[in-house]
């Protein structure tokens, strides 16, 4: 092929391409402890690298019964119950308690 055809063939078809109005930011990664207390649907995981303790991190897609889907870094609690029950697809989170030593931990049950 010359130069000159690869000058000459059409351009590819352009109408299905967003026009920069359809571009938006994609949704915040939230932390645990900022999202409300209540039941979620889990709709997805997403394994992140290791941290610079070694953990690796996930980032959970929530929705809520209300209808807003969240994008939440797990805590370890969430992290460990998930492991173990792999087939979990709601979390309930039940806020912060404090343990007998008087640390506080996020508090979470799986169905």
């Amino acid at each position: 092929m010359s130069c000159q055809q690869a000058f000459d063939t059409p351009a590819r078809d352009r109408r299905n391409w967003p026009s920069p109005n359809d571009f938006h930011y994609p949704n915040a990664i939230l932390r645990w402890r900022d999202i409300s207390t209540g039941v979620f649907k889990i709709l997805d995981r997403f394994s992140r690298g290791e941290n610079r303790y070694g953990e690796k991190g996930l980032i959970v897609k929530l929705e809520s019964f209300s209808g807003p889907i969240l994008f939440v870094w797990a805590p370890n609690r969430l992290v460990l119950a998930l492991q173990q029950d792999a087939d979990a697809k709601f979390v309930e989170n039940l806020g912060t308690k404090v343990d007998a030593n008087g640390y506080q931990y996020f508090d979470l049950k799986l169905c």
